[in-house]
């Protein structure tokens, strides 16, 4: 059973809080993504808030495509973004998976041409079982056009190749000339590290 207590005069914490808007980065069009709340600004960097394309583009198809941000800069009550990952919800790669079906699960480091170094997961996913060899031909081809996208291509364009589809799109046209796949994804990007700002002279 629960106690009533007394009101004790004094301060309310959440009076001296601030809310602050937060929005995602350039590249996601700084579209307004939520809320948060603190006592201090500086507090607020390095939060990270989770949305999804759905959110961002009002494709009601996208909404299996989810985006983690990162505070990096408040100004005012604003708080600004960065992209930390993206991935495909659980419920989303089940559904891909059918009965008798197997996949090919790999994980590769690449970097952008603008010197951006992201982890990619991808998974091949087959109709049937197939041949080690197989496998590794499979993420062969997979790892060889990640690292030529990611090169031809600065952060942003790669983002928008990951989450348009156009790159699962690319890596399957390749891939399945290894063996009749039923379709490739890139599970997951997470960003590693990025360039440095070189300081004014």
């Amino acid at each position: 059973m629960l106690l009533a207590r007394k009101r004790v005069a004094g301060k309310d914490p959440w009076k001296a809080k601030t809310w602050y808007t937060i929005y995602a980065p350039d590249m996601f069009d700084k579209k307004e993504i939520g809320e948060t709340i603190s006592d201090k600004p500086e507090k607020v960097l390095g939060r990270k808030i989770e949305t999804n394309m759905k959110e961002i583009t009002g494709d009601l198809k996208k909404s299996h495509i989810k985006l983690i941000f990162r505070v990096k800069e408040v100004t005012g009550e604003n708080a600004y973004t960065e992209f930390f990952r993206q991935e495909l919800s659980r419920s989303y790669l089940r559904s891909q998976i059918r009965r008798r079906n197997s996949k090919v699960d790999s994980i590769f480091n690449i970097t952008t041409k603008d010197g951006y170094n992201l982890r990619a997961s991808t998974s091949a996913i087959l109709t049937t079982r197939i041949l080690t060899s197989q496998k590794k031909a499979i993420r062969e081809v997979i790892n060889q056009e990640l690292k030529s996208i990611s090169t031809n291509n600065d952060f942003a364009q790669f983002l928008d190749e990951v989450t348009s589809g156009k790159m699962s799109s690319e890596i399957y046209k390749k891939a399945r000339k290894i063996y009749p796949l039923k379709r490739v994804e890139v599970t997951k990007i997470k960003l590693v590290d990025k360039p440095q700002v070189k300081e004014a002279a």
